[in-house]
């Protein structure tokens, strides 16, 4: 293309501009200031407009400098962006982050399945619930629990809606001893960072007044799984997601005591980087069994 300008000089106004630093964008680009310098004069000139003010020890955009640089730094993002899609495309290594109540009590189990329909693939799994830059190029795809929203900055398909049940080990039910709902009124409830809904259930399930729900015992806990080891531990009452007591059903270390299934408009959603889910390669087999899991868990 005829009217591009210097390429090279793009990337330094990019990474000058971002930063406000000849230094600190020298030091990203493995360049001297001086080089910096230079390549970003060159563009200057190329472009008949001056793009920085040059001070002693500090530089800042002109006008003009600070439109271009709105314009060229998405473009510049997109291509690599776009770039870094491509390259993820044909590897055989997939690096997916998801919180780590889920990686322990869902996608672990189930895990070895994956790995014996595709034993070329290498997995690498990042159990955190912090939010994921997907430019930086650390992380492929992410597990996350939320309420979805139209999003155009990435692919988001879900996996599967959250339903809330109620949970404890039989022996601390056989110590509780209710003869209804409203004996919860007597238990320590087992309360979690995602699932902050036991006023919700109670007051959709039980006939308790408002006042004897804040008086009833409560435990908050950040991590999912340590709530239900506690209950598990016969130490509290737990509502959470079935996906997450599995285990402890099939073992019979928890029971579900009531048929009161809480519906709540939040769900497990895989999230990509914009065009990651039109690429194929491992992304792709992963996803597609990530769906096919997921559908065979609401079905069972």
């Amino acid at each position: 293309m005829k009217n591009l300008p210097p390429l090279r000089s793009l990337v330094a106004f990019e990474a000058a501009a971002r930063h406000l630093s000849f230094s600190k964008a020298a030091a990203e680009l493995y360049v001297t200031p001086g080089a910096v310098g230079q390549l970003i004069h060159r563009l200057e000139e190329w472009l008949g407009v001056k793009l920085f003010y040059r001070e002693v020890r500090k530089v800042s955009l002109t006008d003009a400098g600070a439109a271009y640089f709105g314009r060229i730094g998405m473009a510049l993002s997109q291509i690599s962006h776009a770039s870094t899609l491509l390259k993820q495309s044909g590897r055989n290594e997939i690096r997916i982050s998801m919180p780590p109540s889920f990686a322990r009590k869902w996608f672990v189990p189930r895990m070895v399945r994956f790995m014996d329909l595709h034993p070329e693939i290498s997995l690498s799994i990042d159990a955190s619930a912090a939010l994921v830059d997907f430019d930086n190029g650390s992380i492929d795809i992410a597990i996350r629990h939320f309420k979805a929203e139209e999003n155009s900055r990435f692919d988001v398909e879900l996996l599967f809606v959250d339903q809330l049940r109620v949970f404890c080990s039989p022996m601390y039910w056989k110590m509780l001893a209710p003869q209804s709902a409203e004996g919860l009124a007597s238990a320590t409830l087992l309360a979690t960072k995602i699932h902050p809904y036991w006023e919700r259930w109670l007051q959709q399930f039980t006939t308790l007044s408002e006042r004897q729900i804040g008086a009833i015992s409560t435990i908050n806990f950040d991590a999912s799984h340590l709530a239900v080891d506690t209950a598990r531990h016969h130490q509290g009452v737990v509502l959470t997601s079935a996906s997450l007591v599995e285990q402890e059903i099939a073992s019979g270390e928890l029971i579900e005591p009531f048929e009161a299934c809480l519906p709540i408009d939040e769900g497990y959603y895989l999230v990509g980087p914009k065009g990651a889910f039109a690429l194929g390669g491992a992304v792709e087999a992963l996803r597609v069994w990530l769906r096919q899991e997921s559908g065979a868990a609401t079905q069972e």
